[in-house]
Order: structure tokens, then sequence, then C-alpha cells
């Protein structure tokens, strides 16, 4: 992959494993990747459009299919797709910034803090009075 992106390296880099994937994310304004679990997710929390370009069968459907439905991006059926979205998205931002508008709708970075704090404040309330 490396070798044949060559030609573009000041347009594209290719990463392996990256413990920098919230930043990376934050930072540009696609995502081109398997249709993962963590990815997915974490794509939809930053609000980046995704093009998927591998599914494995089992979970990674439902993470594709959701996509699909909320039009968060694109799913490519073959390499030669991926490409072509990329092109189209560049010169007409209205389907990437359709995808943005669906992304604000269902994106919730902040669930797992809103999460933590609704067990709290349960918590208190299952707490035994006091006796004095």
């Amino acid at each position: 992959m490396i070798e044949r992106t060559r030609d573009f390296e000041d347009r594209v880099k290719v990463l392996g494993w990256t413990n920098q994937m919230p930043e990376l994310m934050m930072s540009h304004h696609l995502i081109i990747s398997k249709a993962g679990g963590a990815t997915v997710q974490e794509a939809i929390a930053a609000r980046i459009p995704m093009i998927v370009n591998q599914v494995i069968p089992g979970q990674e459907e439902g993470n594709a299919e959701l996509i699909w439905r909320c039009g968060l991006g694109a799913i490519a059926e073959k390499n030669k797709e991926v490409a072509e979205l990329s092109k189209t998205l560049r010169p007409s931002r209205r389907q990437w910034n359709e995808w943005r508008a669906n992304l604000k709708k269902v994106s919730r970075p902040d669930a797992a803090r809103d999460i933590a704090e609704l067990i709290l404040e349960e918590a208190d309330h299952d707490r035994p009075v006091a006796r004095r």
C-alpha cells in the first residue's frame, strides 16, 4: 500500500495501528475504513463521514447498515468505488454536508459522561439517609 501511494505522499498517508485515532478523526474531513465497531462509533462521535471499504460478516454488517440507513457515509462494494466517492466529494460538497448534518443528529460525543452522571445521581438517591 505504501509503495502504491508514493506518488501521492503530499496528500496520502498510510497509517498502521495508532493510539491517536481521536486526534486524527477530529482533524480530518473523511475516514475510509472497514466497518469495525470501535471505528464506526468513534467516527460518529467525531462527526466525521465515513466511506466503508470492507465489511466483515457478522457485527460489521450492522455497523455498515447503520452508516447507510442514517446517511452517515457510504459503503463501497469495490475499491474503485472508494476512489470515485472520494473524487465526487471534493468538487461538490453537497453530499459531504448532508452526511455531516446526519451525523450531528445521531452523534452523542458526551454519552459516556452523561451516563456516568446519571448513575451517580441515581446512586445518591439510593443512599440510606444518615440518622442523627
